[in-house]
């Protein structure tokens, strides 16, 4: 555990020492904001609820977690600083998981910061003509009609797309020398099955059950609407799962050739 602990903290500095996470964490509240005001009217709507910030949070979370995992090992191996880690005593296991860990810490990074949103609607939520003596605080969490379970599920259902998708673009950019590539790699494949559950009533009948399980939107907005399925978080830990297995195989084939 502490090789892995090493790791992902070299990963997340050399995150921060770069332009990356300074670029990517504020692009991503901005268009997260930006596009649920805009296309959902968030404010003016007249109900407290987060579902539009929760579309948009998944939507733009499938199109740049890609970008910051596509340096992971694409990046190592055009420095060649994959043979200086080959020679070091940690197992690929290991390695894979430490940078891993340090792509989910981003990205969960990006979702702390869009918490502005659900405190910003629950105060604008309290009613002007409440007479609650309550303290402040207990006004905004029992009189601004915001849901606390589904904000909950929401977030949980967002940091499980995230890793889901982040364990993808590992295991692609574990196959590549070119972060391009390794970004457009991850951007398909986790697209895809996004919108498949936007055009489930395209699929023929037999096939809906099948096309369901595997659109990560549809499980996605089941956590949105807080309701939690088991089946949901086994399938993004799944997607993480068979990410991170890619990886290792692919270093264990690289050190074996």
């Amino acid at each position: 555990m502490r090789n892995v602990v090493a790791i992902a903290r070299r990963e997340l500095g050399a995150y921060f020492d770069s332009p990356l996470a300074y670029f990517i964490v504020p692009i991503y509240v901005i268009l997260v904001g930006g596009f649920a005001l805009w296309f959902d009217d968030l404010f003016s709507a007249g109900v407290v609820s987060l579902r539009g910030v929760f579309f948009w949070g998944a939507l733009f979370l499938v199109l740049l977690v890609p970008a910051i995992t596509m340096r992971l090992f694409a990046e190592e191996y055009r420095t060649g600083s994959i043979e200086m880690l080959a020679t070091l005593p940690i197992r690929e296991e290991e390695l894979v998981l430490g940078k891993y860990l340090a792509a989910v810490v981003l990205m969960a990074v990006g979702l702390l910061c869009t918490f502005t949103y659900p405190i910003t609607l629950a105060v604008l939520g309290v009613p002007a003509t409440a007479t609650s003596d309550a303290p402040w605080i207990v006004r905004v969490v029992n009189e601004s009609g915001l849901d606390l379970g589904e904000v909950g599920c929401g977030y949980l259902g967002l940091f499980l797309l995230g890793a889901a998708i982040a364990g993808i673009g590992t295991g692609v950019s574990s196959l590549t020398s070119s972060q391009i590539v390794a970004f457009l790699g991850a951007l398909v494949v986790s697209v895809f099955p996004f919108a498949l559950g936007m055009f489930l009533d395209k699929v023929p009948a037999d096939l809906v059950p099948l096309a369901q399980y595997l659109a990560l939107d549809y499980h996605f907005d089941n956590l949105a609407r807080g309701v939690i399925d088991s089946r949901g978080v086994i399938f993004f830990c799944s997607c993480a799962a068979i990410g991170l297995h890619t990886a290792v195989y692919a270093l264990e084939r690289r050190r074996l050739t």
